[in-house]
């Protein structure tokens, strides 16, 4: 009995020193983390009290920044690169692209304003020594005339003895006379003419001076307010949503933004660029304004491989959201290779969208209209014939001096997204409109059906959800039960 008890104490005792033991570990155990989880949150409350200095530094310098370049406090800085972009376009189109900021436009023009004033001093200098060589000429004309009457008057004195030797003398000096005179005649009108061009380059070159002193001025006041830069081409939009079966597109721009009926774009990936460069993916042409930034169009052109999706970018050099554009137009345009010249259509495109010609060479040589600081493009197509060469050279150079963009033809035709529906043959009918998401975040309205498709095809929204530059779309989600033509 005894044994028994001993050997139950002996188990209750190793029992209980197993336990110590764990315990013990166990304590160690939790007590190491609670350190290194103490260590870790003191290091986060640091981190984080630093960013928080900086984050209020960065907003102090902010302020301090929008205070030292006069703009206020509340001023986004999109709108101040809006304004940047609309004084380049009126004051400094004659700067190199490098130059289209406040501090390097104001030097490019305080440079030109300087060569301006040397080459008037220049032909200020030029003038003057014209009026001293008119004074040489007056001069050696009032002696030669002088001598002339000396001569005479000798002539008289010798009449008595040789009247007939001063009948001959006084001819040939009347002769010397008269050709004299002529010549005079014709230096004092040689004189006459480069004064009076003299004086026209002067004032010619006085207002360009006082132009270029009134731009100056402009920008010496907003140099001081910001210098940001900003990309030449911007996209007009994007496509927020594709129907593959009734092959339509849905953008994010409608009546609010100008947007009419049969206004064409060319579409480009949303990674993409757009503008001289862009890859156009495919064309689309609004067919209906749904609402006020929301409006439907067709698929004019796009590829299997490469389908229009949520998220691409729309872009027309013939129009911008809120405004329209104004262009030039010179050279042969035959876009068909029919051997006619296809300048109306050009010019009928142009006009659709609402936009303006400035300027346009024409067939007898001559221009019509003039390049000014709001004309953006100047499309040109083949050089004219000699006849016709005059105008299309003058144009082509005033653009380059206004800072007016040159544009092919056929770019300018790729960029507004419009395809030869001559050698165009589209097959099947279009869909229905209905799986177009009806609730629309500017309160347009939902496209009525349009059409019907089989049964099997199967319809489903793009992938992607990436707006322009990041942004989110304006458009909600298609709901997650939509397929696509191409798959689920």
């Amino acid at each position: 009995m005894a044994s028994g008890e001993n050997q139950g104490l002996q188990i209750a005792l190793i029992i209980f020193v197993m336990l110590t033991i764990l315990l013990s570990v166990t304590t160690f155990m939790f007590f190491r983390e609670y350190q290194e989880a103490d260590e870790r949150s003191r290091k986060d409350q640091a981190d984080a009290t630093k960013a928080a200095q900086q984050m209020r530094e960065a907003v102090t310098d902010a302020e301090a920044l929008k205070k030292v370049i006069g703009v206020g406090e509340n001023t986004k800085v999109d709108e101040v690169k809006t304004i940047l972009a609309d004084d380049m376009k009126k004051f400094a189109t004659t700067a190199p692209a490098e130059s289209q900021f406040y501090h390097p436009a104001l030097e490019f023009l305080a440079n030109t304003l300087t060569e301006r004033t040397a080459e008037l001093v220049a032909a200020r200098d030029t003038i003057q020594q014209v009026k001293d060589d008119r004074e040489k000429v007056e001069k050696a004309k009032q002696e030669q005339v002088a001598a002339a009457e000396e001569n005479a008057r000798k002539a008289e004195a010798d009449l008595a003895s040789a009247k007939k030797e001063f009948d001959a003398d006084r001819k040939r000096m009347q002769e010397e006379q008269a050709d004299l005179a002529r010549q005079l005649k014709e230096k004092n009108d040689s004189m006459t003419e480069l004064a009076e061009k003299s004086k026209k380059t002067e004032t010619e070159l006085a207002a360009e001076n006082k132009k270029l002193a009134s731009y100056n001025t402009f920008l010496n006041q907003k140099n001081e307010e910001l210098d940001p830069t900003s990309g030449f081409e911007v996209p007009d939009g994007k496509i927020v949503w594709v129907d593959q079966r009734s092959r339509s597109a849905y953008v994010n721009v409608g009546s609010s933004d100008g947007l009419k009926r049969q206004t064409l774009f060319s579409v480009v990936s949303g990674d993409e660029n757009v503008g001289d460069d862009q890859k156009t993916k495919g064309r689309i042409e609004v067919t209906e304004i749904l609402g006020p930034h929301f409006a439907e169009a067709r698929i004019i052109e796009d590829r299997l491989i490469d389908p229009l999706v949520e998220g691409d970018k729309i872009y027309t050099p013939l129009w911008h959201p809120g405004r329209a554009e104004s262009f030039g137009i010179i050279g042969k345009m035959d876009l068909d290779n029919d051997g006619q010249d296809d300048r109306d259509m050009v010019r009928d495109l142009i006009r659709l969208n609402g936009g303006t010609i400035d300027a346009e060479d024409l067939p007898d040589g001559k221009q019509k209209g003039e390049l000014n600081l709001h004309t953006r493009y100047l499309i040109y197509g083949d050089p004219p014939d000699d006849v016709a060469e005059k105008a299309y050279t003058k144009l082509r150079g005033d653009a380059q001096k206004m800072g007016v963009r040159l544009l092919s033809v056929s770019k300018f035709l790729d960029q507004v997204g419009w395809k030869n529906q001559k050698q165009t043959i589209r097959f099947g009918r279009r869909g229905n409109a209905n799986d177009v998401p009806a609730d629309q975040p500017d309160g347009g309205r939902q496209p009525s059906p349009t059409g019907s498709v089989m049964s099997g095809f199967r319809p489903r929204r793009p992938l992607g959800s990436r707006g322009l530059g990041g942004i989110k779309s304006d458009t909600p989600a298609t709901p997650a039960t939509k397929k696509s033509a191409y798959g689920p």
